[in-house]
């Protein structure tokens, strides 16, 4: 009887360590399992910020590379001189201060940079000013630090081969200078008279 006690009391024990055995073995996957998964997460954010990273290099280097030109070139620039046939003859200058006219004898402010921006269709900028040469809708010409469509001009080759600019933000708006140089109204003028026509002519050795 006291046999069958004891039986009983080792046959309780074993079962006991078993189950904490059992017990600690279960703990031991859900740990690995945990410590599995925790690693995935870190593996998986580390991985997300690199490509993080990454996005934003990409996203810099886009900024830098598409960022916009003072004015959308399309085509190769071409340093000029306008010349107006009209009174003695002058030449298009845009000083500093904006103003627009014409002079004899070019300077350093007569030198001009004209871009084409599709066909037909061209920008002007003073080289030594740094201006944009644009016309307002009353067509006065002046010159500005910025680029906008005012400062887009309609170029046209007129039967005499001179060439005449005109507003193509305001139609009908001509470039032009009088008699004595100064700056036209576009509004006033037309493409068959001489104050609108203007020679493109190379830059001579003394102003490049």
């Amino acid at each position: 009887m006291q046999g069958d006690i004891r039986r009983k009391e080792y046959e309780r024990k074993v079962r006991e360590r078993e189950g904490d055995t059992l017990t600690q073995q279960n703990g031991d996957a859900d740990s690995r399992l945990s410590g599995d998964l925790g690693g995935r997460l870190r593996r998986l954010w580390q991985l997300s910020m690199k490509e993080s990273k990454q996005n934003d290099k990409v996203s810099v280097h886009t900024t830098l590379t598409t960022e916009p030109h003072p004015h959308p070139v399309k085509e190769i620039i071409t340093q000029k001189l306008l010349y107006c046939r009209v009174g003695i003859g002058y030449h298009l200058q845009i000083l500093s201060n904006g103003s627009v006219g014409g002079v004899h004898e070019p300077t350093e402010y007569s030198l001009l940079r004209l871009f084409a921006m599709k066909r037909g269709v061209v920008g002007i900028r003073g080289v030594k000013s740094g201006l944009y040469l644009c016309m307002n809708e009353e067509g006065m010409s002046h010159g500005e630090s910025k680029f906008s469509p005012d400062c887009l001009l309609k170029e046209n080759l007129e039967e005499n081969h001179y060439t005449t600019y005109s507003s193509l933000s305001h139609p009908g708006l001509y470039l032009a200078l009088s008699h004595r140089g100064q700056l036209r109204r576009g509004n006033n003028v037309g493409r068959h008279q001489a104050c609108t026509h203007f020679l493109p002519r190379k830059v001579p050795i003394n102003l490049s």
